[in-house]
């Protein structure tokens, strides 16, 4: 009789949504996007609609405020010159983020992010802020014609490349829009949403959980 292997244990860990939950990205964004939408003759929307420009994937976001299918490829092209030559470091980390990180990574809570954002772009900008050395993986999606365009697919990219089992592992999605539920659910992920970001009501209301401030946020991780 073969010996028996004894089971790995389960691990814990989180996956991190970037724009708008673990980093104000909002100003760069803003900026490159107002500048496509002059550049290609749309009109520019009030502050109010400007703020749901965080979380799609940039081609669905253009999309949503009037870029027409024949010049969308020429605009998300636009925008993504403007972001990586300037728009990228016009960032920062939420506050707090710094001491939760430093928190469950000596608690050895697994940590990744899992972005619709670029995952070359998203890895400058860790590094940029001095956050990178807290991840474990840092996904994200692949503009260059990959197979990663939303954010179930990245998803998936993260497991695949962590190893991490959502029907034995205890995982949490963190994000602020609707788009980390709809990605995280059909895996078996419960998602949490924060209040800081771009998220309303309606969007809170439907995820797992909901964190008003990094106190909530904790509370929710110590019960993984």
């Amino acid at each position: 009789m073969a010996p028996h292997t004894p089971l790995e244990p389960a691990r814990r860990a989180v996956l991190i949504d970037v724009d708008g939950t673990l980093i104000d990205s909002y100003p760069g964004i803003r900026a490159c996007a107002v500048q496509t939408m002059i550049d290609f003759g749309l009109p520019v929307p009030a502050e109010e609609q400007l703020h749901r420009l965080p979380g799609p994937p940039l081609p669905v976001t253009l999309q949503n405020f009037g870029f027409s299918p024949e010049i969308l490829p020429a605009a998300v092209a636009q925008f993504r010159s403007y972001y990586r030559a300037t728009g990228w470091s016009n960032c920062r980390l939420f506050p707090g983020w710094e001491e939760a990180l430093t928190e469950w990574k000596e608690a050895g809570i697994t940590l990744c992010t899992a972005t619709s954002k670029d995952q070359a772009v998203a890895e400058k900008m860790l590094r940029y802020l001095g956050a990178a050395q807290f991840f474990d993986f840092i996904g994200g999606a692949d503009d260059m014609g990959g197979t990663r365009q939303n954010k179930r697919a990245v998803i998936e990219w993260v497991l695949a490349s962590t190893g991490l089992r959502p029907d034995i592992d205890h995982l949490l999605m963190m994000g602020d829009r609707h788009h980390d539920i709809d990605g995280a659910r059909p895996l078996g992920i419960p998602t949490v949403l924060v209040g800081w970001g771009h998220g309303s009501p309606a969007e809170y209301r439907a995820a797992d959980f909901f964190a008003s401030d990094f106190s909530e946020l904790k509370a929710i991780v110590d019960r993984l």
